[in-house]
């Protein structure tokens, strides 16, 4: 059975499939670059020099840490319409676009280089920078962005890894991927930096921590969880799922308020619904691990030696409802949990992708441990419909300047609205409309739209809505 839900788990093309999501971050990628190029002309030949490469070269710089943390710093700056200079470009103009070793950035400062899973994405693991390289300012913004990271732990400080501790993340690596070959593999290519890390915080001494937004597709490990395989192996999918959501979440919301709150029995302080659904993503898959952990075939069981016979999902903080009555002390308990509070307690605050993306994992996981999934709600949401204006006679045309990039093997055209400064992803209905909207009136609208979708005005109306209210779109005046 535990086959079946890695497949689903790993396989799913809106929120499991490694490829599908970063095909939609490279196009994110892509047009970001595209509009920054507008926002600053003197560095647009960089950009636009950039953005034109294939895929192998673009994702080296795509996950760069501190790249990607410019880049994310830029976009937003915009969408916020603030006029900074663009620290993306300043580090851009740092480093060698026409190298050819596959390198990125930051990865290209380290001595020596190791990718610990070199076949199965772009990590890289950072050992020393070369000491020549210690001044330039890529290398001291990954320093500064490593100890933002670290802000709310005492004594944290980065470990130099030996051959021992490399060799051990290499092996825990090889393990989660043969062991889970779609889910498991699935996270390798969101880890772009691996680093060895020691610390303290109030809820003990550091095992692992993922990055997220101040330093994007990195992850922590302390070195005694190098030890065992089978640790690391969780460990890294653990911290791996948390780094595939960031990539997940640039290209679609999956909650429409982010600052709702949540109490957490096992906790003091409320969670936002944001942290439960990160949470709920990992303890859904921890299911699995420990699924599959536990039927691990004895080839595995030879060369890495004997799985866990219970999973350790964290002791409930001291003081907070769990700690004192007892209880959610494994993964399923508090994927049900998580599950029931996002989808029935709070479902409102979830936006349908957020919805969906509640009920896959609770189905996935439910299929290996049913009480997942007991007396959890299926029904949705009730929401009023929302009123939709009649379209207007004289036609609509697409506000300029235009900017796109299409995935139709996604059926998905990713369009830029200039006056918000934000994305939006179309699907094929919305791509239809937005494509139709050239300036011609809305009856040759209307009548090219019924030959490709059918007569339907309600949808035609809906989809009009939607294209000017995200501010792609305008009624033609004059």
């Amino acid at each position: 059975m535990y086959t079946q839900i890695d497949r689903i788990l790993g396989a799913d093309p809106h929120f499991g499939a490694a490829d599908a999501i970063e095909a939609r971050n490279i196009a994110r990628y892509r047009l970001g670059l595209t509009v920054l190029a507008r926002r600053f002309p003197d560095a647009a030949d960089r950009f636009e020099r950039l953005g034109k490469a294939d895929d192998a070269v673009l994702r080296p710089f795509l996950y760069d840490p501190v790249l990607r943390n410019a880049f994310e710093d830029d976009l937003l700056a915009l969408e916020h319409h603030r006029h900074d200079p663009s620290e993306f470009a300043s580090h851009l103009a740092e480093v060698d676009l026409d190298a050819e070793d596959g390198l990125g950035p930051c990865e290209r400062l380290m001595t020596p280089r190791r990718r610990p899973w070199a076949s199965r994405g772009v990590g890289w693991v950072w050992t020393e920078v070369e000491p020549g390289s210690a001044g330039l300012p890529l290398a001291r913004r990954l320093e500064e962005l490593k100890d933002g990271t670290f802000s709310d732990m005492r004594e944290a400080r980065r470990i130099s890894p030996d051959e021992e501790l490399l060799a051990g993340l290499s092996r825990g690596a090889e393990l989660l991927a043969e062991l889970l070959p779609y889910a498991g593999a699935g996270v390798f290519p969101h880890i772009s930096l691996v680093g060895l890390a020691r610390g303290e915080s109030d809820d003990g001494e550091l095992y692992s921590l993922s990055g997220g937004d101040p330093l994007p597709s990195a992850l922590f490990i302390a070195p005694e969880q190098l030890r065992d395989p089978w640790m690391t192996a969780e460990i890294l999918l653990h911290e791996g799922l948390h780094l595939k959501q960031f990539d997940v979440l640039r290209t679609g919301s999956l909650v429409a308020d982010p600052g709702h709150e949540i109490e957490i029995p096992w906790r003091l302080t409320p969670w936002s619904l944001t942290r439960v659904l990160a949470a709920l993503h990992v303890y859904a898959h921890m299911v699995l691990f420990f699924a599959a952990a536990g039927e691990a075939p004895a080839e595995l069981r030879e060369r890495f030696g004997e799985p866990p016979v219970t999973e350790d999902v964290g002791v409930p903080t001291p003081g907070s409802r769990a700690a004192v009555e007892g209880g959610y002390t494994t993964s399923a308990e508090r994927a049900a949990y998580l599950g029931r509070q996002a989808l029935e307690v709070h479902g409102g605050a979830l936006t349908p992708a957020g919805r969906r993306f509640v009920e896959w994992l609770m189905d996935a996981a439910a299929s290996l441990a049913p009480s997942v999934r007991a007396n959890a709600a299926r029904e949705p949401v009730p929401s009023s419909a929302p009123h939709v204006p009649q379209p207007d006679p004289r036609g609509y045309r697409k506000i300029e300047p235009v900017a796109v990039c299409p995935l139709p093997e996604q059926d998905q055209l990713l369009a830029f609205a200039p006056d918000t400064a934000k994305f939006h992803w179309l699907n094929q209905h919305a791509w239809l409309i937005y494509a139709l909207c050239d300036g011609r009136e809305l009856a040759a609208i209307q009548e090219q739209y019924a030959q490709h979708a059918g007569s339907d005005p309600a949808g035609l109306a809906s989809g009009l809505a939607g294209l000017v209210a995200a501010g792609l779109v305008e009624p033609v005046v004059g």
